[in-house]
């Protein structure tokens, strides 16, 4: 085998052990970092506790969203959409704990809200939410996450074909 033989041959070999590393290392960054999820943008009408948003009085059953880190012992993105009644909305978004919710999916939940009001009025009434839950970066986004991850794979797809 001459010199270029032995240059072709001794690439051959190296090349798997370069693309095993790569992906290695992307690996061990995605699974140390912290989860990234969407939440609606802050309004006035928007309080947040531990990196969960909720926002009142939209007129539509969605917000515009950002993006936001979530601490490392939250490991899922939720968004929770009710409709109050007389055309408003009110959405929950961001990152919580696996643990807090059966599934991973979508699914309505039947709620009973109270309002309290000066006086001693209360009004009891029955509301359904639509919760949805998932474990991957911005995933809360809706049918925009699936465009995400399509695009993703098909950048890593084009990286592998690229360091084959």
């Amino acid at each position: 085998m001459g010199p270029v033989g032995a240059a072709n041959h001794h690439a051959e070999r190296w090349r798997p052990r370069v693309k095993w590393r790569l992906l290695t290392l992307l690996w061990l960054f995605h699974t140390t970092s912290a989860l990234s999820c969407l939440t609606c943008v802050p309004t006035p009408d928007s309080s947040q506790l531990d990196r969960f948003r909720v926002t009142t009085r939209l007129n539509k059953p969605f917000c515009p969203l950002e993006p936001m880190q979530c601490d490392r012992d939250q490991d899922v993105c939720v968004t929770i959409t009710m409709h109050i009644g007389h055309g408003e909305y009110w959405i929950g978004s961001g990152c919580d704990r696996r643990t807090n919710f059966p599934q991973l999916s979508c699914h309505n939940v039947r709620t009973l809200t109270r309002n309290v009001q000066v006086g001693n009025y209360v009004q009891e009434q029955r509301r359904l939410q639509r919760v949805c839950v998932c474990a991957r970066d911005l995933c809360n986004a809706g049918w925009r996450s699936t465009t995400l991850h399509l695009s993703m794979a098909a950048f890593l797809l084009v990286f592998h074909m690229i360091i084959r």
